[in-house]
């Protein structure tokens, strides 16, 4: 083996020593900062956020170490030419007396080849592992014994920093102790939300409130025995196990080497009002809330149509889109509709969905389209489409919830519509009112007609003359309209016939000429005399013929029924019915325009006219809260004691916040916060400050001056 090749050798071995030194001394860095990790978490208790960040730290020390000794040194050594590597020997090896550097100098030299046998001893390449076991011996003892003491660590302290995840609070060393002093000293919330949620459990440690949604499961954890809740009025006693969960089998081993009791659970159902939990151990109880918050309803929004429309034919395809939302999850999505058709009295509804879609788990916004075919649903003129969008969710606790959109009415226009003539609205016209009037009394004789057969015949008597009674109450009303119209003329308000309300004796139908002579005459109207309303008939006679024929419909309705036969007054009735709408018809009456409205009250603006008052809306004010002052009071006392006992100080703040109104968030986290602190210890004069000032609410402004006296 020439010189060159030794040389060559030597450097390549260097090389790797220098970088197995690089990772002895990073992977050492990297133990150095768990190890100090596990002592201060053991020591003072590490937040979760800070140890989910500490074996990142190790890790990216360790890759820093690393990667500034491999430029500095490795890259270095690889980069070295021979003659830097020979004088390196040279220096280690003082007997060479530069045989080696003269021997690549000019290997072929008759100097060189005199030097070669010294060179062939010389002891290189145990020079080369001498240097390489000191570089490598320091950093590897660092290294092993940083090991040690990391693998001496109890398990579960370890595995809070390595591993570390919500609620290992009971892996924390020295937890074994704590527990057989108080057995409350830490406790572990953990809350398992419904299965149809998809949302993973929650987990606190050392809590003073806990969120959980409505349906969850909340179990509470701690080490020790003889540990029971009470929530309300119930009282649940603590389940005794050797391991709380999987995660938490190295705390369980540690404890068992420690001596330490088993591990409790508490398992509580999550209640309906904010309320709060009295854990009761040996020694003392501790305090945390259960604030329960309900799953929201979707929410939907119809997109098409746009709006409500008029359509003069009920044909073609009515597109139809919308948009859905939840905050955990959607179930399903469709449209609905409802057409109602008739008209008076008589209406019928249809129902229908189209378009339903079901969603996968985990779906929380979604938008769905379809189409109403309008041709297949029978519509008629004058029908109404009512459409809507609705949504459900996977709520299967307390729902499921369902969320609906606004309302787009669709309506077929009816013929009479197209008229050119505007109508000012009126109120119906006596021949209208009667004429419902009637069909009310028509439904009621049709079904006392149904039930008949299965009525014994006192009872049948007595309500079908019910019924003639209203029969003749009604008559006698159509009766009063005509002597109206009739009063105005000759006669007077004397001019009486029968079944005008007043007596007569027995009375019957009535002779419709006479009382129609009588119409013409109060009218001023001659008897050839045309008008512009009906073609052959002046509009006292159209109007009056249909109400006299009505009248003795009625009459002989009336008639049946005082007999107890409803049957045989079904077609009397029916017949007023029409000589009813005959006259509504003949009473119509058309204008050539709508009046000018009226834009200027004259006589309020002159002064001369009433004030009937009208309240101005004015913004409603906040509700008074009684408990207020009673838990300032509360708050004023829990401060007393912060220095003597501040977990006590922290329960009462915690019952002050089950006290709260629902609504108000803000005062309950400011509440929350300063228990938390004072159940954490150190200065608590911030959180307590905040907590007092959201109970007393904003101060109250007063004027610069006051009465006297004030």
């Amino acid at each position: 083996m020439t010189s060159t090749d030794r040389i060559r050798r030597a450097r390549t071995t260097l090389a790797l020593a220098l970088a197995a030194r690089a990772l002895l001394v990073a992977v050492a860095s990297a133990l150095a900062v768990v190890a100090v990790g596990v002592v201060v978490d053991s020591v003072a208790g590490l937040p979760l956020t800070l140890r989910e960040l500490l074996l990142p730290a190790a890790l990216l020390t360790g890759a820093a170490v690393f990667a500034s000794l491999f430029l500095l040194r490795v890259r270095g050594a690889w980069r070295a030419t021979d003659e830097d590597v020979a004088l390196w020997l040279e220096g280690r090896i003082p007997s060479l007396r530069y045989a080696l550097v003269t021997s690549l100098g000019a290997p072929q030299s008759p100097a060189a080849r005199a030097l070669a046998d010294e060179v062939a001893s010389a002891p290189v390449e145990r020079t080369v592992r001498q240097a390489s076991g000191h570089a490598l011996w320091r950093p590897g003892v660092v290294a092993l014994v940083l090991l040690g003491l990391v693998s001496l660590a109890p398990p579960g302290a370890v595995a809070r920093v390595t591993a570390p995840e919500a609620g290992d609070l009971l892996a924390r060393a020295g937890g074994a102790a704590r527990a057989e002093r108080d057995p409350l000293a830490t406790i572990v919330v953990r809350v398992s939300p419904p299965a149809y949620t998809g949302l993973p459990a929650r987990t606190f440690e050392d809590p003073s409130a806990v969120p959980a949604l409505a349906g969850s499961r909340v179990t509470v954890e701690g080490l020790g025995a003889g540990v029971r809740a009470i929530v309300g009025s119930d009282t649940v006693r603590a389940t005794t196990r050797a391991t709380t969960r999987a995660t938490t089998r190295a705390t369980t081993r540690a404890s068992a080497r420690e001596g330490s009791p088993p591990s409790w659970v508490v398992a509580l159902a999550v209640p309906a009002q904010p309320g709060a939990v009295r854990l009761l151990g040996p020694a003392r109880e501790r305090l945390f809330l259960i604030d329960p918050y309900a799953d929201s309803v979707p929410t939907a929004r119809l997109d098409l149509p746009a709006r409500d429309s008029v359509l003069r034919e009920a044909r073609g395809d009515l597109a139809l889109a919308a948009e859905f939302r939840d905050d955990l999850g959607l179930a399903e999505g469709a449209f609905e509709y409802i057409i109602s058709a008739g008209a008076g009295e008589t209406f019928t509804f249809r129902s229908g969905r189209v378009a339903a879609r079901r969603f996968d788990a985990g779906v929380r916004v979604a938008r769905i389209a379809g189409v109403l075919p309008l041709d297949s649903l029978r519509l008629g003129a004058g029908d109404l489409i009512h459409l809507r969008a609705v949504a459900t969710d996977r709520n299967d606790v307390t729902g499921p919830g369902t969320g609906a959109s606004e309302t787009r009415t669709i309506r077929v226009a009816r013929p009479d519509e197209y008229d050119s003539v505007a109508v000012d609205p009126m109120p119906p016209t006596e021949p209208e009112k009667n004429a419902l009037s009637q069909r009310m009394i028509l439904q009621m004789t049709q079904e006392l007609h149904a039930r008949a057969p299965r009525l014994a015949a006192p009872v049948l008597q007595r309500e079908s003359r019910a019924i003639a009674l209203e029969q003749t109450r009604l008559r006698k009303r159509v009766g009063e309209v005509v002597f109206l119209r009739l009063g105005e003329g000759e006669g007077g308000e004397h001019a009486h016939f029968a079944g005008d309300g007043h007596a007569h004796g027995e009375e019957g139908p009535v002779d419709a000429e006479e009382i129609l002579a009588a119409a013409e005459r109060a009218a001023n109207a001659g008897a050839t005399r045309m008008l512009e309303s009906e073609g052959d008939e002046t509009p006292i006679v159209a109007i009056n013929r249909p109400l006299l024929e009505a009248y003795n419909h009625m009459w002989r309705a009336a008639t049946e029924l005082e007999t107890a036969r409803p049957g045989e007054a079904i077609p009397w009735m029916e017949r007023a019915i029409e000589a009813l709408q005959r006259a509504r018809a003949a009473e119509r009456i058309y204008l050539r325009g709508r009046p000018a409205r009226v834009v200027v009250d004259l006589a309020k603006v002159r002064g001369t006219g009433k004030e009937r008052g009208s309240p101005v809306i004015r913004d409603p004010r906040e509700p008074l809260d009684a408990e207020r002052e009673a838990r300032l009071a509360r708050f004023d006392r829990a401060l007393d004691v912060v220095r003597a006992d501040p977990g006590a100080a922290a329960d009462t703040i915690l019952l002050v916040r089950v006290s709260l109104p629902a609504d108000d968030r803000a005062t309950a986290r400011a509440l929350d916060a300063a228990a938390d602190a004072l159940r954490r210890g150190g200065d608590v004069t911030a959180p307590l400050q905040s907590a007092r000032r959201a109970l007393a609410g904003p101060p109250v402004r007063a004027g610069a001056l006051v009465p006297w006296g004030g």
